[in-house]
């Protein structure tokens, strides 16, 4: 009898150490070309000292990878009392998305890694 397992594939860093001030955006995140159901995702905020804004994080999806959303698909804020910080996040049911970062505000440097690890289903 066949078993079907849920398969991670490998990790991938989206946004690499990015100094974000107006805004940065990811690299594309394919989720339709290996069949993938979604990604987890994380993003790690690295504040300056006496941080004055939070970071925005906004999740644009696309059809084809290369035409994204006006409207974020999600928008959150990373708050900057714990610094640094990482919060994690579920993506699924879209084909591909990618991330754009900014400051709320303020003249600040934020430092931003992101990475995503994407999943599909295996049969055994």
């Amino acid at each position: 009898m066949a078993t079907i397992k849920k398969n991670w594939l490998s990790e991938q860093t989206i946004i690499n150490a990015a100094d974000v001030t107006t805004g940065t955006w990811s690299e594309d995140i394919d989720l339709e070309t290996d069949g993938c159901e979604g990604a987890h995702v994380t993003v790690d905020a690295d504040f300056p000292a006496s941080p004055t804004h939070n970071l925005v994080v906004e999740v644009r999806a696309s059809l084809d990878g290369s035409n994204y959303d006006d409207t974020p698909l999600y928008k959150f804020e990373i708050d900057k009392g714990i610094d640094p910080n990482q919060v994690s996040f579920i993506i699924k049911y879209v084909a591909h998305f990618k991330l754009y970062c900014y400051r709320a505000g303020g003249t600040q440097t934020i430092t931003v890694t992101a990475k995503c690890q994407r999943w599909n289903y295996i049969t055994t």
